[in-house]
């Protein structure tokens, strides 16, 4: 297993899409920082400006994807199940693999928001660091290391990686919020509202579960996720 885990890590960091969004992603979320710097009314708060490390969610959900279908886009799967007989083995090294990759996003996310909020903070006259800081760090990185699990996940039961990938990121940036906005205290329970409540992040007309509820309920989507994807890939034709 560790080899398998080994060899996918290699391949993800032979991939220029890799490279290409491990760029893209922090800056999207430098970007997203002048949100509460510049738009909001009133003073921002530290925890605010970095809770912005959160977008670089949709950049680790689609490396899990691309991750995953990538394989039945250029017909790679048939010996990657060849060479390793245990299908379960292959879902199961992805998964850990690009949980890594969606970590190490995360952290380096949240060092450049860190890296360029607290010198924006600082600019103005506002405290750059507070006691929920912290917190907010931590669930922002979390949250972002299950969306690369989810993305492998997901891609394991679409396959198609054209539509693996209009699908989630037209529900995630599009249809949660029109859901919400819609029906506000359904928010909560959706896996993005959960997310969200890692890091305390407001929902226009409804509130957010705590911060371990929130936590545990997107894992438990996470999980359910990928024990469908491991069970399906098991009885599913590669072809």
């Amino acid at each position: 297993m560790n080899r398998l885990v080994a060899a996918e890590l290699i391949r993800a960091r032979a991939s220029r899409t890799t490279w290409a969004l491990g760029i893209i992603a922090p800056l999207t979320c430098v970007l997203w920082t002048l949100m509460p710097l510049m738009l909001l009314p009133g003073p921002p708060r530290a925890e605010s400006v970095y809770g912005m490390t959160q977008q670089a969610y949709v950049f680790a959900l689609i490396l899990g994807i691309l991750g995953m279908t990538g394989e039945y886009r250029h017909q790679t799967i048939t010996w990657s199940f060849l060479i390793t007989p245990r299908r379960e083995r292959v879902v199961t090294a992805k998964l850990a693999a690009y949980g890594i990759v969606a970590l190490i996003l995360a952290l380096v996310s949240a060092a450049a928001t860190v890296a360029f909020g607290s010198v924006a903070l600082a600019t103005r006259g506002l405290p750059p660091m507070s006691a929920d800081v912290p917190a907010v760090l931590t669930g922002a990185v979390l949250s972002t290391t299950l969306y690369g699990v989810f993305g492998v996940a997901f891609g394991a039961l679409v396959r198609n990686q054209t539509a693996a990938i209009v699908v989630a990121c037209v529900w995630f940036l599009y249809g949660d919020a029109f859901l919400t906005y819609l029906i506000p205290e359904v928010a909560r329970w959706l896996p993005a509202g959960a997310a969200r409540a890692l890091i305390g992040m407001p929902v226009q007309g409804g509130t957010l579960l705590s911060w371990w509820a929130g936590g545990l309920l997107f894992s438990a989507y996470v999980a359910a996720l990928v024990t469908a994807a491991r069970l399906i890939t098991l009885r599913r034709d590669v072809t």
